[in-house]
């Protein structure tokens, strides 16, 4: 699930969405806790629409090392 457009902002709760948002070069700008919940919160841009958009149609290519260290540093920062 994702929200766009708050205040300009772009979040997802979706941890691999936002890993290879990160890989893809998107700003993180902040992790916001809801409870047990976790909003990433990105800069709202067409390039971010059309890398989130690929990602959920299945067309979006990563490398896998870049991928995972990534994926691990968002985990850290959410289990810290």
């Amino acid at each position: 699930m994702n929200m766009e457009n708050f205040l300009g902002k772009y979040k997802t709760k979706d941890l691999s969405e936002a890993t290879t948002l990160v890989v893809k070069g998107m700003r993180l700008l902040e992790i916001i806790r809801e409870g047990n919940k976790c909003w990433f919160v990105f800069e709202n841009s067409t390039k971010r629409d059309a890398v989130s958009n690929s990602y959920w149609y299945g067309k979006c290519l990563v490398d896998a090392k870049t991928y995972y260290q990534a994926n691990m540093t968002l985990k850290s920062q959410i289990f810290m």
